[in-house]
């Protein structure tokens, strides 16, 4: 942690099925929101159904977090992102999503560039069983995975 900075210290577990799916700004898909912080940052889980390109975000830094293999084409690049592996971009990229196997979940957490920063690690059922849950933390409970999410937040004036 860097000076200037604090974590985000929330004792949490989200499940995303107990939110209602809204539509993608750009309605190519669906979301459930799990978090929109008055801090500056924003955590959903994205339904992908199809091929589709994402809602852009001016200002924002999104980490995604596909629970199948898919592509990204960010600006035109191909790049390949697996199972649970993290993807950084620009909110503001033309990106699109290239399904490759099948229809699957996502974890989305965009932060407000310069105020919010963030990451997701997958912890598997079994840690997570193991963990001592009176720890602080915010989790997404996913059902075969649960995701660490970690936020921090400029506290700097």
């Amino acid at each position: 942690m860097t000076a200037g900075s604090r974590p985000h210290r929330a004792v949490r577990v989200l499940r995303p099925e107990l939110v209602e799916a809204i539509a993608w700004r750009n309605g190519a898909g669906t979301t459930r929101e799990l978090v929109d912080d008055p801090a500056g940052w924003r955590l959903s889980v994205a339904e992908l159904e199809r091929n589709a390109a994402f809602s852009e975000f001016e200002g924002l830094d999104r980490v995604f977090m596909p629970l199948v293999d898919v592509v990204l084409w960010i600006d035109g690049v191909r790049r390949p992102v697996g199972r649970c592996t993290v993807a950084s971009f620009p909110g503001e990229a033309s990106v699109a999503v290239e399904l490759v196997a099948g229809a699957g979940r996502a974890v989305n957490l965009m932060t407000v560039r310069g105020r919010c920063s963030g990451g997701l690690a997958v912890v598997s059922r079994v840690e997570w069983e193991r963990r001592d849950h009176d720890a602080s933390g915010l989790f997404v409970d996913l059902g075969a995975e649960v995701v660490e999410v970690e936020v921090r937040v400029d506290t700097r004036p």
